[in-house]
């Protein structure tokens, strides 16, 4: 068996002295002091117990990332799923993907779904952090957190302005030489007593991406643009209210699945026309009483695909309207910390397919509510628990075949948390989730596919689809070595049932097209990262495993990431004003499946930021990833992924 070369550097790397991670002399920074949202309270990163990672700002300029899939690129367990184009990248987290992970972008839920077209929206330009929970989490979020969920974040004026500062922005220009790609991005923030407010828009043009081996990457080019603006009014001491507006386009030329190439046959060139909307208000007050910490949140997002395949002008538009609202709240009962709410949301989603012998998606309304809870109880100066639970109602009308159809789910959640010592928390916990099936999987209809004339395989409704259902059971260690060194482990078997997949039947030909529930499945595997930080070095380790099979079957599933191991080793110099890293990863081959065998690849990035001491507010940026140009595709990826990419960005602050 050959030597891993990121397995050996990692283990040297490991045997750095003790010595060095015990000096008190200087600062230590970033262990264990982050803090998070994505658990719909504040609280620090060392305070949750479930296994969450955090992707800052900073780390995110470093990487320059195409999309927010690309962010979490380097984390264990966690695939990017949809091939290299960047638009259509999404993040499988353990096995599961799709809208089996919910998203969200400041506390708002995004779930569109609907055939092979985009699921992710939000441009990494507009990024402030990622963070994300592993394992499900529908006691919190209800449907779709059967994986986990990705909480996205955008800037805020206080993330552009300096303390004492009433006004300013910045303005920054990038450029990729792998796809000729040009970013230009503007920044315009102010802040009085009690208003911040900002205006943030960019605009983004690429040509295609080059593979490794020296090939473009046919129709991955586009023209993005799309503005943010925010306004946060502090009303008093207790209260505050902010008003979010966001807008997105993105054009281009694609193919008609995104993930593959065009054929001509079954996949063809389209057109692309794409526009994302959303709006929110969102009230906060925090009063003197340890009873009401409220939030209320009311908010619209709007997705619009419109498509023409280029051969002979066949028009498709795809949309879907949202209207939600969130309200919960966080009490403090003496030591037990009480988090309570209610959201929901209605959403109509409609559909046009020109020409003939097309699919035919509903025509529908989709409503769901719930009510959840979740406690911190502690039991002694070591021990607590934390109680949770969610009930959730959800309905699909589909008026276009006047049928409909309701359900209702409980997703309850427990976890006994032991602080061994200051410096070891051992906990375990239980949760159960759950998905709603999507209108097009309940009410498809129409032809999917022809095969010569009258010979068409059409979509059958399934109107009796169960829900999707996870039971995941975990065991988190968290040791914070010194102050210097923290590592966390993570040990974890889900039992996924009723699948819901796509059946694609030729008997009696034809044949149809459904979606049905199919066989049981458990995912199970463990996570181990690592920190350090001292001085000016910080260095993260990472390696994660997952297996999935089939519960009635025993064969391995597809979609489980590959075995990686990850590092990232960073340094500051000359009193801050350049940082330098570098950033390795390691997957093993991909052989679990009954199909395709995909190969390991290493991947190595380097990075640099750099402020000049006679420009103090120019920043300048420099990435290389893949520096070897590795020619390499992703599990279970049908595209192969872009070569070698040297990015440059400056940003000027004023």
């Amino acid at each position: 068996m050959k030597p891993n070369p990121l397995a050996v550097l990692i283990s040297s790397i490991i045997s750095i002295p003790a010595v060095a991670a015990s000096s008190t002399d200087s600062p230590v920074f970033n262990v264990g002091k982050v803090v998070v949202n994505a658990t719909r309270m504040e609280q620090d990163a060392d305070d949750v117990s479930r296994e969450v990672i955090v992707i800052d700002k900073e780390a995110i300029d470093s990487m320059q990332p195409q999309s927010v899939a690309e962010v979490l690129a380097n984390e264990p367990n966690i695939l990017i799923e949809g091939g290299s184009r960047p638009g259509y990248q999404s993040v499988n987290i353990r096995g599961l993907g799709g809208n089996q992970i919910l998203q969200t972008v400041d506390g708002v839920r995004q779930d569109f779904e609907s055939g092979h077209r985009p699921s992710y929206f939000l441009d990494p330009i507009l990024l402030k952090s990622v963070e994300v929970i592993k394992g499900p989490a529908s006691s919190l979020w209800g449907s779709g957190a059967l994986g986990g969920v990705v909480a996205q974040s955008t800037i805020g004026a206080a993330d552009i302005l300096e303390p004492g500062d009433d006004f300013g922005g910045l303005i920054k220009s990038g450029f990729n030489f792998n796809n000729n790609q040009s970013t230009t991005t503007a920044v315009l923030a102010g802040r009085t007593d009690s208003v911040d407010w900002l205006f943030s828009g960019y605009y983004r043009d690429s040509d295609d991406l080059e593979m490794g081996n020296g090939d473009a990457l046919e129709n991955s080019s586009s023209q993005d643009q799309g503005a943010l603006a925010k306004l946060d009014w502090q009303i008093d001491e207790d209260q505050s209210l902010a008003f979010n507006l966001r807008h997105a386009t993105v054009e281009g030329g694609v193919p008609s699945n995104g993930t593959s190439e065009v054929n001509g046959s079954s996949v063809f060139l389209l057109d692309k026309d794409q526009v994302n909307d959303g709006a929110s208000v969102d009230y906060k007050i925090n009063t003197q009483s340890p009873l009401v910490n409220a939030q209320f949140m009311a908010y619209w997002d709007s997705i619009d695909i419109d498509e023409t395949r280029v051969s002979d002008d066949r028009a498709d538009s795809t949309e879907k309207e949202t209207f939600g609202l969130n309200i919960n709240n966080l009490s403090q009962f003496g030591n037990i910390t009480l988090l309570y709410g209610v959201d929901g949301s209605h959403s109509t989603f409609t559909t046009e397919r020109g020409g003939t012998d097309r699919p035919t998606p509903p025509d529908a309304d989709m409503d769901m509510w719930g009510a959840f809870t979740q406690a911190n109880i502690p039991l002694s100066s070591t021990w607590s628990v934390e109680l949770g639970a969610r009930y959730d109602d959800f309905s699909v009308d589909a008026k276009n075949l006047s049928e409909s159809r309701s359900d209702s789910a409980l997703s309850p959640s427990a976890a006994l948390i032991w602080q061994t010592t200051e410096n070891l928390q051992l906990t375990l916990r239980h949760d159960r989730a759950f998905r709603a099936p999507t209108a097009e999987e309940l009410y498809s209809t129409g032809t999917h596919f022809c095969m010569g004339p009258g010979m068409c395989n059409t979509f059958l409704p399934n109107p009796d689809l169960d829900a999707e259902k996870a039971e995941n059971t975990e065991f988190i260690a968290k040791w914070n070595v010194n102050p210097a060194w923290s590592i966390t482990t993570s040990v974890f078997e889900n039992r996924v049932d009723n699948f819901i997949e796509q059946t694609v039947s030729l008997s009696p030909f034809p044949g149809n097209t459904y979606w049905e529930n199919v066989d049981d499945a458990k995912l199970y595997g463990f996570e181990v990262s690592a920190l350090y930080s001292q001085d000016n070095l910080n260095l993260a380790l990472g390696y994660g495993q997952t297996r999935g099979k089939d519960q009635s079957t025993g064969d391995p599933l597809n979609n489980i990431p590959a075995d990686t191991w990850t590092a990232d080793l960073n340094r500051a110099f000359f009193n801050q004003e350049l940082k330098a890293g570098i950033r390795l990863l390691h997957a093993e081959e991909q052989s679990l499946s009954t199909g395709d065998t995909y190969d390991d690849y290493t991947l190595t990035d380097i990075y640099a930021e750099w402020q000049p001491p006679a420009i103090r507010n120019l920043t300048l940026n420099l990435t290389v990833n893949n520096v070897t140009d590795e020619y390499y595709r992703r599990a279970w990826s049908e595209l192969y992924e872009a070569g070698r990419e040297v990015s440059l960005a400056a940003t000027y602050k004023f």
